[in-house]
Order: C-alpha cells, then structure tokens, then sequence
C-alpha cells in the first residue's frame, strides 16, 4: 500500500505510534481492524471534510486569481 500524507503529519503521527509501542505498519493495521470490527470510522471526518474542502476552493480561486493577473 502507498499513500501520500504531509511529513509534518506523518512524523507526528509516527510520534504517538512509538508512544504507544506501534510501528507505522501495526497502527495502520489496528486502524483496519478497528474499522471493520465496528462497522465504521473511529472518529468523525465531517469536519475534516469540510475543512479539507475549504481549502481545496481557496487553492482553486487563488490559481484562478493567478490565471487573471497573467492577462
């Protein structure tokens, strides 16, 4: 599996795994655990999503501002 995740997330992210005496592997792998045990996501991505959302609109009106200013 390959996935793309910001260095500044990921070593965070890595941090509290080592916490927690996991590996990268062993986290991502309760992860699936969890969610097919449940049934679901652990936590809520609602907002998440909303504000991953936000941001992806802000990038596209600042390149298309950029596209305007090349006229």
């Amino acid at each position: 599996m390959e996935i793309q995740v910001e260095q500044q997330i990921k070593d965070a992210a890595v941090e509290v795994f080592q916490k927690a005496g996991l590996t990268e592997e062993e986290a991502v792998a309760l992860f699936y655990k969890r969610t097919a045990a449940t049934g679901k996501l652990t936590f809520p991505v609602e907002e998440e999503r909303k504000d991953e959302n936000r941001k992806v609109k802000r990038r596209r009106m600042n390149e298309r501002f950029a596209e305007w200013d090349a006229f």
